[in-house]
């Protein structure tokens, strides 16, 4: 290191120049013509320093790096550095040698120095306004290991000032960064590396000064970004790290780097702490402050913002996280431009900012008109694939971007607001202009703003876009229909966002003339319907409405904007819209009209009216139906809503003035004009309506003053003030007793709806005597059965509030109604319980009917009385109720204690409703539970204790089922189901075998199958007693029956003369139908059924005598060999019976089954087909039942047995002679079993063998234990295994067609007989080639060797010898190996 000053030739006579400079000349750029401008940024080029380039290049070579302050340093390639002004003249020149070219610049706070690093290493501070060096910091050689610098040759991508120093500074190169101190009283300087060893540096950057001073800058903060992680350092008082964070490699938008490389990029910048002060306003106050220390980086596609933050605990800085952002591509370089935005540009020169407040990223320009070259120094210095670096050549100064690229300087600037709506207005773009100030007044361009204050922002808009919208209007004025609607839609939507609307509605109306007003008002109306616009001056509405009301295409669209606007009386033509609402029928807009201006009932009369005239003319279809508007109409009015908004109406006192008008003018009982015109209209929706009125708590707000008259009141009470439903109640009461008749179904409804809302609403107050009469005489003698049910259920209530005082004088009139549950409370409460019960049954639903089961369980739980009535009702009406359902019938029955046999013996006259009892009773259908064991069982708990409770079925056998019924129930149900039900008897048998005690005994299920020609039941039967060959008969003759019907069917087949289509035609002329072939199908499928049947007997007979063999063994073994043999020949003559019945009448021949003649027509091929799907169900049940080493059952003696012609007429399946194709898969069946067991002993040989050398493959694989791979030939790319004594190759396989060749004939040899075995073929792949290897049993004969390729002769015949730990020898290569002996591997045993 230097501490010397060396001079600067040539030295600058000029003086620096003053800092105002810099704002005159770059003002003056902001009107000149720019270069490149976009949306957001505008680049514009300096003239007199791009002049200033070329000059430089010619003198000092290429400029390679530039300080942008108040002047302007650049760095050439010959090592000078020229300051210089913006004006492009020379301030001084500063001549550094043999440094190298300049790599990195920065001025320090001031400007007063300057600190440059070289591509050689050096880095040196000048007092660049004297033309002296300060200090210099030279290259470490790479034979001093004691002193400290940067590696000779290695550029310096990174220097920097520390806060406001110009003596203590960094330099950092791609290994190494150092921190400088010059002593400036001896002017020494020390150094100190602060992040040696760390990986490979990308940018490092110093905490600069700022205007304010805080902590941080105290500190000296430098942060250094490397290839591996980010680390701040402390340099003050003591060097310390402050912060650190490790990335992972590079990954874009889930990409990792192992799929896509890519190169590495990091960056880093600093914002020192700044002061702000801001005016007091109308809504802030005035306030002062100051921010804290920031640093932004980018690793990748990642960007983050750090804050530096003082410690609560010591003096030290602390940095916390301010936000993590994810860029679209690489970043290369990153810079603050603002207090809140930070630039950055990716690796293809798209230029970003960032807000980090409102974390927004903008995309603002690419680069400029040149492209930007950047440095390579991580890439030269260490080889890595590294991003170049733009830290010298794009610098960030007070708001601008200066730019060094092609040889020209650039500066760049973000545009205004005002700007950017000034440029657009330059390019006549007057609707986009006016939509962008509308985003600036929401917040909502999704973009970044300059310029616009934070408050008071509506006020600063709407200055300048007043001045806009005027321009616009004056240039547009001849402007086409489509650009004039575009303009009004801005301006009507810049006008509401502003929230200021008297420049649209005095400047913009003034614009639209007569023959445009209606552009203008159509852009008004999206926002009016929307809720944005909710008044309109008079002059713009009598506009809409003269319009809108004209034109057939805009009426309904005038009516939707009309009920959402505020109206109010005297702002608009009245008379001329309610008009219009008439002649297109708007009765929506009609009520809403007449609603906002104070009178709800007015719209009634004039709807109702419209809705109940005839033969009316309208001019528009619309579906504004005035009988759909007046229910709508009141239904809202009468809950307090607003029609049609259904908004609230405020204040409440209006809304129940209206409730209260509307009300009263519809049930008043002094006239029921209106009430009865509404229900004209629609009864079924008048009364929906009040019902749900009447569920609104806003009805209690109602009260209706009535005057007193003479007629009664359905009410005792003598009070003048009514609540809604005591009018609703006392209107529908006058209506339906009055003498004026109404339809019968108006009649029942209207008097059930009113009596069940009394009953309801005021369940303490009695009618009166005359009102209960006249109520009973309506609800009873109304003649429509549509109302039935309201009626009943109106006059049950009647009855249970009202007491009659004789129920039996009630029951009379309500079974003459059909009012049954009416009729069912009277005998309860005369407590004849079983003429209760039998009033269910006289019900017409079904479902009316299935009630009387839940009756009889309430009643079985009451008295005494009523459980005998219970009894009484269930015996005598037996078969009404099974009739109706048995399963609940059981169910009441088991509820109410009464003896099974009861029931049964009164359903003894009707079998199939007995059965059907017995069914439920001993047989019922499973319940319909859900099947996920997650659910917890029902165990009775209540809802509130949430236990969780988890079935253990697989924790614990099932219990063996109990039968609690005797056992004639039982045999009494299999009676009638094999009667009745055949189909349902083997299942019921299966599921009730095990009970206990034992339900039925097996004689008699054996004898009621055999009466009732029940095979499947008599056959399990015969199963459970043993008798295996009597069930295997009894299949045998079923077969038989069902053989025959097939035989005949198929000879009794003739030609039909049906279209081609829907029939099967054979050469022969035979025709199979539609019908005829379901039927022929049908009684296959029965014959494969028993088929089936057969197949289980033996198979059950196979198990059950296996098992008694291994229990009932004899001690001896020559009884022990009987007993087998007795098993075997039992066995052996079941499946022979089968499978001769199979043979003889089932398989496909037509000796026995078809006639000569009809054996090839559709019916026989339909037949001979499924026949021999039977025959091979057949042969393979027995083969697997052969085939365990277990089974008593012998294939050949059953072969032998078929094929003795001797035997023939033994059996009555085999008249004819059997034919060796007929059982030749049984046959090879037989055969190959004694095949398998050789072919058993030889795969245990060879899986022995390969045991024995398995490891091989893993040893070749990971070159362990001696084996060693060398060359096969220096230049080849075949690689080979060298022996473990002479090293040399055992064998190479060069991948040759020759060798590959031979490789296939050895397999081959192998599998025609030879001795050579192939145990194993595996694949390594190796960068260079890919090896195929075979592992060898090698005996030591001649003929056993594996031919190869050797290094030491072309072609030679070897004997390898692999021992069992993995080593390998020539046999060569050893005396003891060439003797044919085995001893043990040498380097094993470790023997010289």
């Amino acid at each position: 290191m230097d501490s010397d000053t060396e001079p600067s030739t040539p030295r600058s006579i000029l003086e620096p120049t003053p800092e105002s400079e810099y704002e005159n000349r770059i003002a003056n750029l902001d009107s000149a013509p720019s270069q490149y401008t976009t949306e957001f940024f505008s680049w514009r080029q300096l003239a007199d320093m791009t002049a200033q380039l070329s000059e430089l290049t010619e003198k000092y070579g290429a400029v390679t790096a530039q300080a942008i302050g108040n002047y302007v340093a650049l760095g050439t390639e010959s090592g000078t550095v020229v300051v210089t002004d913006y004006l492009g003249r020379t301030k001084a020149a500063l001549a550094a040698g043999a440094y190298g070219a300049v790599s990195a610049l920065a001025f320090s706070a001031k400007d007063h120095a300057l600190v440059a690093g070289y591509t050689q290493g050096f880095v040196a501070v000048w007092d660049w306004v004297r033309g002296t060096t300060v200090a210099v910091s030279r290259p470490l050689l790479q034979s001093d290991d004691t002193g400290v610098g940067h590696p000779a040759g290695l550029a310096i991508g990174s220097v920097g000032f520390i806060g406001s120093s110009r003596h203590r500074f960094i330099s950092a190169s791609t290994v190494v960064l150092y921190h400088h101190i010059v002593q400036r009283v001896l002017t020494t300087m020390h150094t100190v590396a602060l992040s040696e060893g760390s990986g490979v540096l990308f940018e490092a950057a110093a905490l600069s000064d700022g205007s304010h001073t805080s902590a941080a800058e105290d500190s000296g903060l430098v942060a250094i970004m490397s290839d591996a992680q980010l680390k701040v350092v402390a340099t003050r008082p003591k060097i310390e790290q402050v912060f650190a964070t490790r990335f992972s490699e590079p990954a874009g938008r889930g990409q990792k780097r192992t799929v896509q490389k890519r190169a590495y990029s990091g960056s880093v910048s600093w914002l020192p702490a700044q002061r702000f002060r801001r005016a007091a306003t109308a809504t802030d106050p005035a306030e002062r402050g100051h921010t804290l220390s920031k640093l932004a980086f980018a690793w990748g596609t990642r960007i983050g913002v750090l804050q530096a933050v003082d410690s609560d605990k010591d003096t030290r800085v602390e940095m916390d996280r301010v936000m993590e952002w994810e860029a679209a591509e690489d970043v290369v370089l990153c810079r603050w431009l603002d207090t809140d935005a930070v630039l950055f540009m990716t690796r293809t020169q798209r230029i970003f900012v960032l807000e980090v407040a409102q974390q927004q990223e903008t995309e603002i320009c690419t680069a400029p008109p040149r492209r930007i070259f950047g440095q390579p120094w991580a890439t030269l210095a260490t080889g890595i694939e590294a991003e170049p670096s733009y830290s010298a050549a794009v610098c960030v100064y007070r708001r601008r971007v200066f730019a060094l690229c092609g040889g020209a300087e650039f500066v760049g600037r973000l545009l205004t607001w005002t700007e950017r709506l000034q440029l657009l207005a330059e390019q006549h773009q007057y609707p986009t202009a006016i939509t962008l100030a509308a985003g600036f007044a929401l917040e909502r361009t999704g973009h970044i703003v300059v310029g616009l204050p934070s408050t008071q922002r509506n006020k600063v808009i709407s200055a300048y876009v007043t001045t806009l919208v005027r321009r616009a209007l004056s240039e547009k004025a001849a402007a086409g229909t489509e650009e004039q609607r575009a303009l009004a839609m801005a301006c009507t939507e810049v006008s509401v966002a502003l929230e200021d609307t008297q420049t649209l509605f005095s400047d913009v109306f003034e614009h639209y003339a007569d023959e445009e007003r209606l552009v203008f008002l159509e852009a008004l109306e999206p926002f009016v319907l929307n809720g944005q616009l909710t008044r309109l001056p008079p002059q713009v509405l009598n506009a809409l409405v003269a319009e809108y009301g004209t034109s057939l295409a805009h009426v309904r669209r005038l009516g939707d904007m009309l009920a959402a606007l505020g109206l109010h009386p005297g702002e608009f033509d009245v008379d001329f819209v309610l008009g219009s609402c008439r002649r297109h029928r708007l009765w929506r807009t009609f009520a809403r009209v007449w609603l906002g201006m104070g009178d709800p009932v007015a719209p009634l009369d004039a709807i109702i009216s419209a809705a109940t005239r005839d033969g009316e003319s309208v001019s528009l279809v619309t579906d504004e139906e005035p009988d759909v508007v007046v229910f709508a109409y009141l239904d809202m009015v009468l809950r307090g809503r607003s029609y049609p908004s259904e908004q609230p109406i405020k204040p409440s006192e209006r809304a129940e003035r209206f409730a209260t008008l509307v009300a009263r003018y519809i049930f008043v009982p002094e006239d029921l004009s209106t009430l009865r015109a509404l229900l004209q209209l629609g009864m079924e929706r008048l009364l929906d309506v009040l019902r749900h009125v009447l569920g609104d708590p806003f009805i209690g707000n109602i009260s209706i003053i009535m005057k007193p008259h003479g007629g009664d009141r359905a009410l005792r009470r003598a009070s003048l003030v009514k609540t809604l439903p005591q009018a609703i109640v006392d209107a529908l009461y006058s209506l339906t007793m009055s003498p004026d008749a109404l339809p019968p179904r108006q009649v029942g409804l209207l008097s059930s709806f009113a009596l069940t809302l009394y009953a309801t609403r005021f369940p303490l107050i009695y009618l009166a005597d005359a009102a209960v009469t006249e109520w009973t005489r309506v609800l009873l003698h109304v003649d429509d059965a549509s109302t039935r049910n309201e009626r009943e259920s109106a006059f049950e209530l009647l009855v249970r509030l009202n007491p009659p005082q004789s129920y039996a004088d009630l029951i009379g009139p309500a079974r003459g109604a059909g009012f049954y549950r009416v009729l069912e409370h009277a005998y309860r409460m005369l407590e004849h319980y079983e003429s209760a019960l039998r009033t269910f049954l006289e019900r017409p639903h079904a479902a009316q009917r299935r009630a009387v089961f839940v009756a009889m369980h309430e009643l079985a739980a009451g008295r005494e009385r009523a459980r005998e009535g219970v009894s009484s009702f269930a015996v005598n009406c037996a078969v009404e109720l099974v009739e109706v359902d048995a399963d609940s019938f059981v169910e009441a029955v088991e509820a109410a204690s009464i003896d099974h046999s009861c029931i049964v013996d009164a359903l003894g006259p009707h079998p199939p409703l007995q059965m059907a009892y017995l069914r439920a009773l001993l047989d019922p259908l499973p319940a319909l539970r859900p099947t996920d064991e997650r659910s917890p069982p029902d165990i009775g708990l209540s809802a509130e204790q949430h236990i969780v409770v988890y079935p253990l079925q697989q924790l614990a056998p099932d219990p063996q089922p109990t039968n609690r019924f005797p056992q004639a129930f039982h045999e009494r149900y299999l009676e009638l189901l094999c009667s009745h039900s055949p189909s349902g008897v083997l299942p019921y048998l299966k599921r009730h075998a095990d009970s206990s005690p034992e339900p039925f005994r097996l004689a008699v299920v054996q004898d009621a199958c055999r009466r009732h020609n029940v095979g499947d039941g008599l056959v399990w039967a015969l199963l459970r007693l043993g008798d295996f060959d009597g069930a295997l008969k009894t299949v045998l003759q079923q077969i038989d029956r069902d053989t025959e019907p097939v035989r005949k069917a198929v000879q009794g087949l003739q030609p039909e003369g049906t279209e081609a289509d829907s029939t099967e035609t054979d050469s022969t002329g035979k025709a199979l139908s539609e019908p005829d072939r379901e039927r022929l199908v049908d009684q296959l499928n029965g014959i494969q059924h028993n088929i089936d049947s057969g197949v289980r007997v033996c198979k059950t007979a196979q198990v059950t005598l296996s098992k008694d063999a291994g229990s009932r063994l004899p001690n001896t073994e020559a009884g022990a060999a009987e007993y087998r043999s007795q098993v075997s020949l039992q066995l052996c003559d079941l499946w022979l019976a089968l499978l001769r019945c199979a043979l003889g009448h089932l398989h496909a021949t037509n000796r026995t089954l078809l006639p000569s003649g009809v054996s090839s027509n559709a019916a026989a091929m339909l037949v001979s087909k499924r026949q021999r799907w039977m025959l091979q169900s057949v042969l393979d049940a027995l083969i697997f039942a052969a085939s365990s080493a277990s089974s008593f059952i012998s294939l050949r003696s059953i072969i032998q047995q078929l094929l003795d012609t001797a035997d023939v007429k033994a059996s009555p399946h085999a008249a004819r002679s059997l034919e060796i194709a007929e059982v030749q898969h049984l046959l090879a069946v037989s055969v190959n079993a004694y095949k398998s067991e050789a072919q058993l002993m030889a795969l245990t040989n060879v899986l022995v063998d390969y045991d024995l050398f398995s490891k091989f493959a893993l040893l070749v694989r990971s070159q362990k234990q001696g084996w060693r791979v060398v060359d096969a030939q220096p230049s080849a790319h075949s690689l080979s295994v060298a022996c473990d004594k002479c090293h040399d190759p055992l064998f190479a396989d060069s991948r040759q067609d020759r060798a590959l060749a031979d490789l296939r004939a050895q397999m081959s040899e192998y599998y025609e007989g030879s001795t050579l075995r192939v145990l194993d073929l595996h694949v390594f792949e190796d960068r260079s080639t890919q090896w195929q290897w075979m592992k060898l049993r090698s005996s030591f004969a001649a003929n056993s060797t594996y031919s190869v390729r050797s290094r030491r002769n072309s072609i030679a015949r070897e004997q390898v010898v692999l021992f069992k730990c993995g080593h390998c020898f020539h046999r060569r290569c050893s005396p003891a190996l060439a003797a044919g002996q085995l001893p043990e591997c040498k380097l094993c045993a470790k023997e010289p």
